[in-house]
């Protein structure tokens, strides 16, 4: 395997979207602060625009002649090599993705609640509604085949418009793609796998990251380069085998490949990467130790009284629930142990520990099959922490909002709710920061009034949410 670094290069924005021309000599960037960058391969910019909104969808069309892109400004435009506007339609909603079919001929967009078909020349052909926003798109040559992702579910049509099928997976999605057959469809969101699909929509293989996986792109000769959340790049077989791994030390936003598969490049935060990639590298062997199974004698379980964080910090700094002990107050535990389920006032309280939600409910019932004391608010903040370690949110969020209910004063209850709400957020609407930031704030707030000049958790999510929205703390 050989992996070498092209070029380093850090722009002004964060990096939404990122495609290579087919020999891979030029590469064009979008960023969330609206601007458009071509650059050489060697990370010389050719020239730059600011098109005043956030680019969320960008292709390059064959050796870098013709360049498209959309975005949060309602328009969809095509750029010459040498920067000038060649033509643009108002579409009067935001594009979200963008995908042009390996020809050149024809562009697909994914907007708030559509997917849309243009041809080169920008004449639409005919929109599909799907009523969420389309936060991934793919075109297969001709246009034979166009798939969208948005939410936890993935559409594929056929060149018509019409819809083939839908699916609704497992987990949120964050981006899709199709090879230039139209064969293989592949899908990466937050279960932190990259998925194979066949033409009708079966699973075919996936492969398993260490982080949710923003963004996929096909390769020419089968197979797909994906970034993961873990900061590593991808490039899979045909059949799901790595080929080559490159790690990053960023948060992979976007990823594009030649034809070749001789070079990649990345966006990582608010810089774009190029690297060299060897495109004859053979699978590399996966070896798994089996790990000795420990028998363990029956005995009590307990929950302690300190219980020690289960994360260090975030991947890349990103907000996660406060898992250290409780602030050093006086506590009230109630005398009475109620075993009831939640208050009918509160819609997602309903039932909430009967016996058939337990058949459904994950490891954080396996971890704490003891008796939980229903008044005691760290019982609540552990299982919401154990269903984070999870993934399972919508779950953790249930915790920590009764947390609340508990216990109104515990900072970290609202701080915790805060974190789950945001993330929530992003997996409805990835791109929308803002409004992610804007459902967790009342609770960040709470959690900052709670918890008094003691408690710096909530600074800390504080920052990085301005962060994020490119602004300054105090």
């Amino acid at each position: 395997m050989l992996d070498e670094t092209i070029f380093d290069l850090t722009i002004s924005g964060p990096v939404i979207c990122i495609a290579c021309s087919d020999d891979g000599n030029k590469i064009v960037v979008g960023d969330r602060n609206g601007n458009l960058t071509l650059l050489e391969k060697n990370g010389q910019i050719i020239w730059e625009k600011n098109i005043d909104e956030g680019v969320h969808g960008l292709a390059i069309i064959g050796n870098g002649n013709k360049v498209i892109c959309g975005g949060k400004d309602c328009k969809l435009r095509m750029f010459s090599s040498m920067g000038s506007i060649e033509w643009e339609q108002t579409i009067g909603k935001s594009i979200w993705s963008l995908a042009a079919d390996p020809n050149g001929q024809f562009i697909t967009i994914g907007t708030g609640d559509s997917i849309i078909l243009f041809t080169e020349a920008g004449l639409q052909l005919w929109e599909y509604p799907t009523n969420r926003a389309m936060v991934g798109t793919g075109i297969s040559r001709n246009g034979d085949v166009i798939v969208g992702c948005g939410d936890e579910y993935l559409y594929c049509l056929d060149s018509e418009g019409q819809l083939k099928w839908e699916r609704q997976r497992s987990d949120s999605l964050w981006d899709v793609t199709v090879d230039k057959s139209g064969e293989n469809i592949f899908v990466g969101g937050w279960d932190e796998k990259v998925h194979c699909l066949n033409i009708n929509g079966n699973d075919v293989w996936d492969f398993k990251t260490e982080g949710y996986v923003r963004a996929v792109e096909p390769l020419e000769n089968g197979g797909v380069i994906a970034g993961s959340h873990d900061g590593g790049i991808y490039r899979l077989s045909s059949a799901g085998d790595i080929l080559t791994k490159i790690n990053t030390d960023g948060e992979i936003t976007s990823v594009s490949v030649s034809k070749l598969e001789d070079f990649t490049a990345v966006g990582l935060s608010n810089r774009i990467c190029g690297f060299k990639i060897d495109s004859n590298a053979r699978p590399i062997k996966q070896e798994i130790n089996p790990v000795p199974i420990e028998l363990q004698t029956p005995k009590e379980e307990k929950i302690e009284e300190e219980y020690e964080p289960m994360f260090g910090v975030g991947m890349f700094d990103e907000p996660i629930p406060d898992t250290t002990g409780i602030l050093n107050r006086e506590e009230s535990v109630p005398e009475k142990r109620t075993y009831e389920t939640y208050s009918s006032s509160s819609p997602s309280s309903t039932n909430y520990y009967n016996e058939s939600a337990k058949e459904n409910i994950g490891g954080e019932f396996r971890k704490f099959a003891s008796e939980v004391v229903k008044g005691d608010v760290k019982n609540y903040l552990r299982l919401g922490n154990s269903a984070w370690i999870e993934k399972r949110l919508e779950r953790a969020a249930e915790h920590y909002k009764r947390a609340t209910e508990i216990d109104p004063e515990e900072p970290r209850a609202w701080h915790n709710l805060a974190i789950c709400y945001y993330h929530l957020a992003l997996k409805r609407n990835p791109e929308n920061i803002k409004g992610a930031v804007q459902s967790a704030y009342a609770e960040l707030e709470m959690a900052k009034k709670k918890g008094g000049n003691e408690y710096t958790a909530p600074n800390k999510t504080l920052e990085y949410f301005a962060s994020q929205l490119g602004l300054e703390t105090e």
